[in-house]
């Protein structure tokens, strides 16, 4: 009675779940991480930041401009004593009154700030590229994920195939086993394969619910909104290795980002060779200035006017600092192009293992379909078999348990495929959301 209690409860949840569930895609799924995914919202402020510093402004190509301003007032009770006698002051109020504009202009800095906005904008295309390698980093995640969710959903399938077989079989076999046609160690047997088949099915409802909690969290969502994933874990045709292996030399984010950052360390060279060229530098201002006292030989003054300079200053000789930092620069960018190989060279190989292991699955994968068929065809004549007494409950559970394996590797096949097919896209720069 509590074993069929079980197994309508496993049913009607299955299919409470499936009614209230929410019909999402793949590419649904790929719009909702690349507008909601925590880590790709972060990096693309990193890149709002690279954007917004790409300005002549902040390369040094304007002037300053600064204003000054002060105001003071005292009042001093003073005597003075001379030869002739003391004189008192009292109450002696002065005041001061001070203002100025002052304008701050570099009109030569040996082409540091051209050097500097070129590395600005290269730090701009470089925070591109790591958001995209972020978004492709995520989309792999989301891929995967969905793709184990499917596998995992197909597996609870066959499960509940297979635990209603084997709830039939206990059900024959209880029957019979009342009118002795049977003994009672079959019938526990029974009773175990079908504890088994149960237990199985409930682990794997408990790591689609993870699966899924995960998946939600990569969507940027955290409800209790449930989701039924419609795209088929569909094996694509071959793949053409040296299509990948050009498009992976073009696109391939890791390999843009470390071309980038050799620019930028080319930038840096020229900021340090601007030291090398003297530095023109033009100021100019106006100024107002006003005291007022009320005792004293003078009692007020002010003063105004505007003012210009230009002044040149050259380094000839800093103890060599200058030329150390430009050749150390130099030794950075020759490691930027050894690191560059070693990327490619790590993408060719990664390529390569990813698409041989691709292509060995996808030959696994038809044998494993062939045998389908006959693991089919043999737990039929098995069902058909054991109606009729030929063969016993353990002959007909072993076919049973041939048939699921069978099935299982396919699903297991088809998913590990997938996540192949997934590594070879990303790997090629294809994982981009487009």
């Amino acid at each position: 009675m509590i074993r069929a209690i079980s197994f309508i409860a496993i049913c009607l949840v299955s299919f409470v779940t499936l009614s209230s569930q929410t019909k999402l895609t793949l590419q649904d799924a790929v719009s909702k991480t690349l507008d909601n995914n925590y880590n790709i919202l972060m990096v693309k402020k990193d890149v709002e930041i690279a954007e917004n510093s790409v300005d002549i402004g902040n390369a040094g190509f304007l002037p300053t401009l600064d204003a000054t301003g002060s105001y003071r007032y005292s009042a001093e009770d003073a005597e003075t004593v001379t030869s002739q006698g003391t004189f008192p002051g009292n109450n002696n109020e002065t005041t001061n009154l001070n203002g100025a504009v002052t304008l701050g202009w570099t009109l030569f800095d040996g082409f540091a700030m051209f050097a500097r906005y070129d590395k600005f904008d290269e730090l701009e295309k470089l925070n591109k590229i790591t958001l995209q390698l972020e978004i492709e980093t995520r989309l792999q995640e989301l891929f995967n994920v969905y793709y184990q969710i499917k596998m995992l959903s197909k597996n609870i399938g066959l499960l509940e195939e297979t635990l209603k077989f084997s709830d039939d079989r206990l059900k024959f076999l209880t029957a019979s086993n009342e009118y002795g046609a049977t003994t009672g160690t079959e019938v526990l047997r029974a009773k175990v394969d079908y504890n088994t088949d149960f237990s199985n099915l409930q682990r794997q409802q408990a790591a689609l619910k993870t699966a899924k909690f995960q998946l939600k969290y990569i969507m940027g969502e955290v409800t209790t909104e449930d989701y039924e994933l419609t795209s088929d874990l569909a094996v694509r045709e071959e793949y053409d290795y040296n299509s990948l292996k050009d498009m992976a030399f073009d696109r391939n984010s890791s390999i843009q980002q470390a071309m980038i950052n050799k620019e930028i360390s080319e930038q840096d060279e020229r900021i340090i060779e601007a030291a090398y060229y003297p530095n023109i530098q033009f100021s100019g201002g106006y100024s107002y200035s006003e005291q007022t006292s009320k005792v004293g030989f003078i009692l007020g003054s002010n003063s105004e006017g505007v003012n210009a300079q230009l002044s040149l200053r050259w380094n000839l000789f800093d103890g060599f600092r200058t030329r150390i930092a430009d050749q150390n620069t130099e030794i950075s960018i020759e490691k930027q192009d050894i690191f560059i190989q070693n990327i490619r060279a790590m993408i060719e190989t990664n390529l390569l293992t990813n698409y041989q292991a691709y292509s060995d699955l996808k030959d696994v994968l038809k044998l494993e379909e062939d045998n389908l068929v006959t693991a089919t065809e043999n737990f039929e004549r098995s069902k058909s078999m054991f109606k009729y007494g030929t063969i016993n409950s353990l002959d007909l559970r072993q076919s049973q348990i041939n048939l699921l394996a069978t099935e299982q590797r396919i699903v297991n096949l088809k998913h590990e495929i997938k996540t192949y097919e997934t590594t070879l896209l990303m790997l090629s720069g294809q994982l981009r959301g487009e």
